[in-house]
């Protein structure tokens, strides 16, 4: 398969809004603390609705704080003719939670703006919409030209839902959209969601990508999360290429693929290895080696 990851990339990127949010707005404790904030009395409506007029962001707070009886109060906002305020309304329904709004962050995926679009689908990561499968099928084919990180998340969430019953649905449209982002998130949805050939086409994936590339896959494999994705490392294991490069106000850390590849053998195995993780750094030979001896030793999917 030919790599386009022109618009890819936001696999690790996307999201950039509701994260910055998330870091800066969203979390209501301050430094030091430790104990979760107390549930907010729900806030008067008009003056919730204030806040959206301002296009004041602590609105996030709010719903986070607020929880989800609030949402009935978010919903009406998704229809601004701003689209500003509709990416806000967005963000404080994923904040919010719960069923009511995991239905209307489907709503959501059909908005003309595609950062509101790519929100939402964000959102749904966490607030998984059961029950809407059917809808969220027919939102990836209502997807626009452009849309290519929408209809790669999409399966994704679906393979979240363990909606089993979509499964051929969704590799199908393996022949409708051909651009690798797309084709990677129907990959990783489909194998998430057991399916074998997906889960062998995954792993060879992982074996023909080199440097950047690894480290895209690499987020696919944090995706999936599950032991059978460990001996697909194994030729990741023995790579040394450059994959990332992390840059501080201090130096340049250099991630090899080996480096990333034995952070997911540790994490993922949960087990007791002679060293520690060390994400922000490059493991020693031997200890890569170690990680390579036990991902050799695993059953395949």
């Amino acid at each position: 398969m030919k790599c386009d990851y022109t618009s890819g990339t936001r696999f690790r990127l996307a999201g950039w809004l509701l994260l910055a949010l998330g870091a800066a707005i969203a979390t209501p404790m301050g430094l030091g603390q430790t104990a979760p904030p107390a549930k907010a009395k729900l806030m008067n409506k008009t003056d919730f609705d204030s806040l959206f007029d301002r296009k004041d962001w602590t609105a996030v707070e709010v719903s986070q704080q607020s929880g989800p009886a609030i949402v009935p109060y978010i919903e009406p906002h998704l229809k601004d003719k701003d689209e500003v305020v509709r990416l806000l309304a967005v963000n404080c329904l994923d904040a919010a939670g719960g069923p009511q709004a995991a239905d209307s962050l489907v709503q959501a995926l059909g908005d003309s703006d595609e950062q509101v679009r790519n929100n939402a689908v964000n959102a749904l990561h966490k607030n998984l919409p059961f029950g809407h499968e059917a809808a969220l099928m027919a939102a990836w084919d209502a997807g626009r030209s452009g849309d290519s990180y929408l209809r790669q998340q999409i399966p994704l969430v679906l393979g979240l839902m363990g909606a089993q019953d979509r499964l051929q649905e969704l590799k199908a449209r393996l022949a409708v959209d051909h651009r690798q982002p797309v084709r990677d998130g129907i990959i990783t949805g489909a194998a998430k969601l057991g399916d074998p050939d997906a889960r062998t086409v995954f792993g060879q994936l992982l074996r023909d990508a080199r440097g950047k590339r690894t480290a895209e896959l690499i987020e696919f494999v944090k995706y999936l999360n599950e032991p059978w994705v460990i001996p697909q490392l194994v030729p990741v294991l023995q790579r040394k290429d450059v994959a990332v490069v992390l840059s501080t106000h201090i130096n340049d850390v250099i991630r090899r693929e080996c480096d990333l590849a034995t952070d997911e053998v540790l994490r993922i195995s949960k087990m007791r290895f002679s060293f520690a993780p060390n994400p922000g750094g490059q493991y020693k030979d031997e200890q890569i080696n170690e990680a390579l001896r036990f991902a050799q030793a695993q059953p395949g999917p």
